[in-house]
């Protein structure tokens, strides 16, 4: 009997061993940090992986001081059933078939959970509960259900009825870089100190891979900003102005493209030095990054010259935000202790598909404003107008 015993043991370690290695090359088919972090979780709520009903990530911040909800896998009560789920059991999908679940999905998984998720912020102190003491010390931990709602400070999270649930460190090549929570909402499945184990060591696997994940994501941001004024650089900027036009197209909404200079700046440079210049210049992009709105996008094109992609933006919403970029540029340089003077821009202005209906087209038009503009006498905006064409009648013959 106790040698059956020690062999139903041995089988079900074998297996749970083979599971965590194929859950550990699964979650380094990819070095994009979302999908990492979305294969993860699913391989931990799957079916086919550890079948925990929810699971829920959070990163430390780069200031190392807080942890942040990253993403999450499951319902927000016990009576919801994941999203995610249903569309991976209705088409029986295994777990190398993750990834394009959550593309099919446009990555929007358990919306509700994850809006929740996202608002939760902690100070890395053992006073805001198990979380962060988690990453102090390193280590996992069970909680039981009568202790849930004294270890989870947070609103939101007391919100989403925890029960028992297990806390795991998620550590990087050399530090903690995150936590990971776990419980069984729907089933109230009890979880053992053998589960506990089996955590721990899928999460050394996915540390390692959500750090790889974040450097990657870093050189990959690093390689699309400007080194100054950390915007996004000239080259980037051509393909989200790509990217917007295609998506216009799709929806039948409009673009409109900014394209605005520095008047004067060389005058500024000589007469200040260009290290005054660049100064400045990081204190225009700073002004005008914080005049946009979540989904503008706004470049260093060249030199003292910057362009902002609008999606879904008319020309007329378009010359209303160049209008006070305008304004309010000349407005907080006057008073900036970064720019030795007033620095005031100029601004052309153009949409598709009115003016335009290709990129090359587009940014002809708004530069071709933005000329307008320069020669109207500088600080103020222009619209793209079409040249008017005449007619012009054939002279009759004469006999």
């Amino acid at each position: 009997m106790e040698q059956l015993r020690l062999q139903e043991e041995l089988r079900k370690t074998r297996q749970e061993l083979l599971l965590l290695y194929e859950i550990g090359n699964l979650i380094r088919t990819t070095l994009l940090l979302d999908e990492v972090i979305y294969l993860f979780l699913s391989a931990l709520t799957s079916h086919e992986g550890l079948g925990y009903n929810r699971a829920v990530l959070f990163l430390v911040d780069e200031t190392g001081t807080r942890l942040e909800g990253k993403m999450a896998i499951g319902p927000t009560h016990p009576e919801a059933s994941p999203i995610v789920w249903k569309m991976i059991e209705e088409n029986k999908i295994t777990l190398e078939g993750l990834l394009d679940v959550y593309h099919k999905a446009d990555k929007k998984i358990d919306v509700e959970l994850n809006k929740i998720v996202k608002q939760v912020k902690l100070p890395i102190e053992k006073v805001y509960g198990i979380l962060p003491t988690s990453v102090i010390h390193d280590k996992p931990y069970l909680i039981a259900k009568e202790d849930a709602d004294h270890e989870l400070s947070d609103i939101h999270l007391r919100s989403l009825a925890m029960e028992q649930f297990a806390v795991v460190p998620l550590r990087g090549k050399d530090h903690v870089i995150g936590v990971l929570l776990v419980d069984n909402v729907s089933t109230r499945k009890n979880i053992t100190e053998a589960d506990l184990r089996s955590l721990v060591m899928l999460a050394n696997h996915a540390g390692l891979a959500v750090e790889n994940a974040k450097t990657f994501s870093e050189v990959v941001m690093t390689s699309q900003q400007d080194y100054l004024t950390k915007l996004w650089n000239h080259g980037h900027f051509q393909k989200l102005l790509d990217d917007s036009i295609a998506e216009a197209k799709a929806i039948k909404k409009p673009v409109s493209v900014l394209v605005f200079d520095v008047d004067n700046f060389k005058e500024y440079n000589d007469s200040y030095g260009h290290q005054a210049g660049d100064r400045a210049l990081e204190e225009i992009s700073s002004i005008a990054k914080s005049m946009m709105r979540r989904n503008d996008s706004l470049a260093r094109y060249g030199g003292e010259e910057f362009a902002a992609v609008l999606p879904i933006t008319t020309k007329n919403e378009a010359l209303k935000l160049a209008d006070r970029l305008c304004v309010t540029i000349q407005n907080e340089t006057a008073k900036s202790d970064r720019t030795l003077r007033p620095i005031t821009v100029s601004i052309g202005v153009a949409s598709y598909p009115e003016d335009a209906e290709d990129k090359e087209k587009l940014i002809y038009c708004a530069d071709g404003a933005l000329y307008e503009a320069k020669r109207s006498g500088k600080n103020q905006m222009k619209p793209y107008k079409k040249p008017f064409l005449t007619t012009i009648q054939p002279k009759a013959k004469t006999a």
